[in-house]
């Protein structure tokens, strides 16, 4: 296989294929790289395109014998590279014990923080006490109450004073 199909790869479906080179699912890729599912899976689908091989473990193992071959193509600190981040924190000059990402298992990447959560998705989301919702049940309804007469009062204000101009 040519060289010149690897670099028409762009970084993400080089990511995409490492990680799923590593037996990781969609989901769990699309979890790693902060991307949709569908996203991933098109990554996946035009690179096995671009490389012109049967289907996506093809196109990752390709991608895989390509890159052990030529190591210089394969950008620093990729996914998937056992190379610690330049944020990780080093560990202690004395410390043998293993890091937490290589005792974890090649499975286990860090992952990027997920969309923002609502409560009523699995209904685990409220963590107030009855007297906290009760207060602030309170709390909004005397707020719109108050409002709603400021509202009204700004209104009556406003049409005494334009039929005060109008005289």
């Amino acid at each position: 296989m040519s060289p010149d199909r690897f670099a028409k790869l762009t970084t993400r479906q080089r990511e995409s294929l490492r990680l799923y080179h590593q037996r990781y699912r969609v989901k769990e890729i699309a979890r790693a790289l902060a991307i949709s599912e569908n996203t991933v899976s098109g990554y996946l689908t035009e690179a096995t395109a671009l490389l012109d091989v049967g289907g996506r473990p093809a196109a990752a193992a390709a991608l895989a014998a390509h890159e052990a071959a030529h190591p210089e193509t394969r950008g620093r600190f990729s996914v998937g590279d056992p190379t610690p981040r330049p944020d990780a924190e080093p560990s202690s000059p004395g410390d043998d014990a293993p890091a937490p990402a290589a005792a974890a298992g090649p499975r286990s990447a860090p992952h990027a923080p997920g969309p923002l959560r609502l409560p009523f998705r699995n209904g685990d989301g409220n963590d107030l006490t009855i007297a906290q919702r009760l207060f602030w049940l309170g709390a909004i309804v005397f707020a719109l109450v108050t409002g709603f007469g400021l509202f009204a009062l700004f209104v009556r204000t406003l049409s005494d004073v334009v039929a005060q101009l109008a005289r």
